[in-house]
């Protein structure tokens, strides 16, 4: 009976752990991320991110980008991300980015600031 007890409370705590780790802010297809750089639209020419590659000159031209480093488990994958005009972001805000990855073709776009650098 005992062992029956200690079992569901330490269930109970664990599940109150992984709950406390989620962030309520975050989208089902989204991922928090760190702005590491933001692309001056020079370096977009001369050196086009792999994530950016199958965008067209005009749709480069017409938009702001970018790095985010997007934690994976114990690794971090960095991916370029369309930051939406109406946004000012600085390298190391914590942001929301979605899809979180460049997979089919899909650019990742900065949703939403999640907290300011310091």
């Amino acid at each position: 009976m005992k062992t029956i007890r200690t079992t569901r409370i330490a269930g109970l705590m664990a599940m109150l752990v992984l709950a406390g780790c989620a962030d309520p802010r975050i989208g089902p297809n989204s991922k928090p991320g760190w702005v590491t750089e933001l692309y001056a639209p020079e370096t977009l020419q001369a050196n086009r991110p792999s994530c950016l590659a199958g965008l067209s000159p005009e749709q480069m031209a017409g938009h702001r980008y970018a790095e985010v480093s997007v934690s994976h488990g114990r690794s971090r994958t960095y991916v370029s991300a369309l930051v939406p005009a109406s946004m000012t972001l600085h390298p190391h805000d914590k942001v929301e980015i979605s899809p979180p990855s460049c997979k089919d073709g899909a650019v990742p776009e900065v949703v939403q600031i999640l907290e300011h650098a310091p």
